[in-house]
C-alpha cells in the first residue's frame, strides 16, 4: 500500500512531457546576443514577485472583507439597541397617557352636572 501511494506520488509530481517543447527559451539563429543582468533579474524573480503581490492583495481583501462584516454587525446591534430603546420609551409614553386618559375620566366622572 505505502509503495502503490509512493508511485502515485511520483507520477503526479512528474512534470508532463511534451515532444514538441523542449525547454521554455526559444533560441533562434540569427540571435546570438546574451541577455543582460536586467533582463536576467526580470526573468528570475517576475513570477515570485507576482506570487506575493497576488497574494497579499488576497490577504487585504479577506481582511478588509472580515472587517466590513464586523462593521456590519456592529452597526446592526446599534441600530437594535437604538430601536429597542426607542419602543422602551413609546410603551412608556403611551402608559403615561393612559394613566392620564384615566384621570381626566375619574375627574369627570366626579364633576357634578
Amino acid at each position: 500500500m505505502h509503495r502503490l501511494a509512493r508511485s502515485v506520488a511520483r507520477v503526479a509530481l512528474r512534470p508532463t512531457q511534451r515532444p514538441g517543447l523542449r525547454s521554455s527559451r526559444v533560441s533562434y539563429a540569427t540571435s546570438s546576443k546574451k541577455s543582460g543582468p536586467t533582463a536576467n533579474f526580470y526573468k528570475t524573480f517576475t513570477r515570485p514577485v507576482a506570487k506575493v503581490l497576488a497574494v497579499a492583495v488576497f490577504t487585504y481583501q479577506c481582511l478588509y472583507v472580515g472587517w466590513m462584516k464586523l462593521d456590519a454587525i456592529e452597526h446592526q446591534e446599534k441600530t437594535d439597541a437604538e430601536i429597542a430603546e426607542l419602543e422602551a420609551q413609546v410603551a412608556a409614553l403611551e402608559k403615561a397617557r393612559e394613566m392620564e386618559g384615566e384621570k381626566q375620566k375619574d375627574t369627570e366622572k366626579q364633576k357634578p352636572r
